[in-house]
């Protein structure tokens, strides 16, 4: 991610207009150069090759189709991983039976305050410092709660000590490591350079387009307003995709963990 973007993550929402103003710049320009060119040598002196517009078109819908694919494994994967957040959390939970009353109320209050955490550490971020700093507070609770668990499981009483080393030592384990891989997960994005690309296609791609509406005396400007709505709600789609708490909903990304709050509350 951009450096500025990263101290502005809120600016995130207005990149789709950013790339549709863009793209209508480019058409106009390349409708002006168009008309210069007409204007000077004449309409029937100008010979508009379909076929190369026609492959940078291609170009820039396999890229953009890469870059939507990508963007939606990434939701897929971040999606999962609250999934398995919430698993986590709620099968510890309730293995927490098998401990001493007071390790078990100490270690179910840690649980709530980590289902919690998770829910707000990522809500209205303004920089990606606040991310960072919201992603080390849940990681050094799911260590404190690990330690917890480990010392409890030491004062365990004597017939539930078998289940607590088959049963709640390997779920401990696991809300550890789902901890970790969502960290890192959270974190993925797309490559710089692809969506620097997608963006110089898309404005050659406005500007052929305006290009071959001069040169073709073929101005369509319904169509093209058209083209640029597609775009800008084709990028709004990405980058949702790709900064889910910034540009979704927060209910329905974060939907398994609320309703685990409602179910412990």
């Amino acid at each position: 991610m951009h450096p500025f973007l990263e101290s502005n993550l809120e600016l995130i929402k207005y990149a789709p207009a950013f790339f549709a103003v863009s793209i209508c710049l480019f058409m106009g320009l390349g409708w002006l150069f168009g008309s210069y060119r007409t204007g000077k040598h004449g309409i029937k002196n100008i010979v508009v090759r379909d076929s190369l517009a026609a492959a940078i078109y291609g170009m820039s819908a396999l890229v953009l189709s890469f870059t939507f694919s990508n963007a939606s494994n990434h939701y897929d994967i971040r999606n999962e991983a609250v999934r398995s957040q919430a698993n986590a959390i709620k099968e510890v939970y309730l293995s927490t039976s098998y401990l001493q009353p007071a390790d078990q109320k100490s270690i179910t209050k840690s649980l709530r305050d980590l289902l919690d955490l998770r829910l707000s550490a990522y809500q209205d971020n303004k920089t990606i410092h606040e991310v960072n700093l919201g992603t080390e507070k849940i990681s050094t609770l799911v260590r404190q709660i690990n330690e917890d668990v480990a010392k409890a499981s030491l004062s365990a009483p004597v017939s539930k000590k078998y289940l607590v080393g088959e049963i709640l030592a390997p779920q401990m384990r696991n809300l550890v490591t789902v901890f970790d891989v969502g960290a890192i997960k959270f974190k993925s994005h797309p490559p710089q350079l692809v969506i620097h690309f997608l963006y110089l296609l898309l404005c050659i791609g406005g500007v052929l387009s305006g290009y071959t509406m001069a040169v073709k005396n073929e101005t369509d400007w319904f169509m093209a307003v058209i083209y640029l709505l597609m775009m800008g709600i084709g990028f709004q789609v990405i980058l949702s995709l790709e900064n889910p708490t910034l540009l979704m909903p927060y209910v329905e990304f974060n939907k398994d963990l609320l309703h685990l709050k409602e179910s412990l509350s």
